[in-house]
C-alpha cells in the first residue's frame, strides 16, 4: 500500500470525510471536504488533521506537504469535481470507468458505484501512457441485478463530487441531448 491510500484510509477513519483529493507531485498535497470543518477555524481543521494522520510513520508524513479541511460549502464554490471520461461496456459483460485524476478520485468513484446493490470494482489502476493521470477501473453487478452502462451513469452523475464529461464522439439527438451521457 502506497502512501497515499495510507492517507486515505487514516482520513476516512477518522473523520467523516465526504470527499478526499491528493496529489503526489514531489510530496503529497491536497484536500480532506467533511462537515466535521464547519464553524472551526483553519487552525483547528489542520489539528484534527494532523491527529487523523498520527498513525503513519515520521517518514511518511514527512512526505506530506499540506493537506487543507473544506466544508462541503466551501468545496461547492470552488471545488473541481472529478471527470469520468468514459464508461464503455467489456466483451466479458463487465463496465470499464474511466477516469481524470488520481487514486483517491477513483477510490471516491469506485465506492459511489459499490454503494449500489450487487456491484463490485476491481482495485483502480493507472492508465499506462495516458497524458495527465487517467485512472480506470472495473465494475460489475451479478446475474439477477446486472450493472449497465446507463444504471452506471445515473448514479455517478447523481453524485455531487462527479462530472460527465460528453466526448466528441458521442452521438446527439435532434433535440441536443446527448445519446451518450
Amino acid at each position: 500500500m502506497g502512501i497515499p491510500e495510507k492517507i486515505v484510509g487514516a482520513l476516512k477513519k477518522t473523520l467523516d470525510a465526504e470527499y478526499i483529493r491528493l496529489d503526489d507531485d514531489d510530496g503529497i498535497s491536497g484536500f480532506v471536504v467533511s462537515g466535521q470543518f464547519e464553524n472551526m477555524s483553519t487552525l483547528d481543521r489542520q489539528q484534527l488533521i494532523d491527529e487523523a494522520l498520527n498513525p503513519l510513520s515520521q517518514e511518511e508524513q514527512r512526505q506530506i506537504l499540506m493537506i487543507a479541511g473544506l466544508t462541503p460549502r466551501e468545496y461547492e464554490s470552488v471545488g473541481v469535481r472529478i471527470r469520468i471520461h468514459e464508461v464503455r461496456e467489456m466483451d466479458n459483460g463487465s463496465l470499464e470507468v474511466l477516469l481524470d485524476g488520481g487514486y483517491s478520485d477513483a477510490i471516491y468513484v469506485r465506492g459511489a458505484l459499490n454503494n449500489q446493490k450487487g456491484v463490485h470494482t476491481t482495485e483502480p489502476e493507472q492508465c499506462p501512457s495516458a497524458i495527465g493521470i487517467l485512472m480506470k477501473f472495473h465494475a460489475n453487478g451479478t446475474v439477477a441485478d446486472p450493472l449497465t452502462r446507463e444504471r452506471a451513469i445515473r448514479v455517478l452523475k447523481d453524485d455531487q463530487y462527479i462530472q460527465i464529461m460528453q466526448t466528441p464522439n458521442q452521438a446527439m439527438h435532434p433535440s441536443g441531448e446527448s445519446a451518450g451521457f
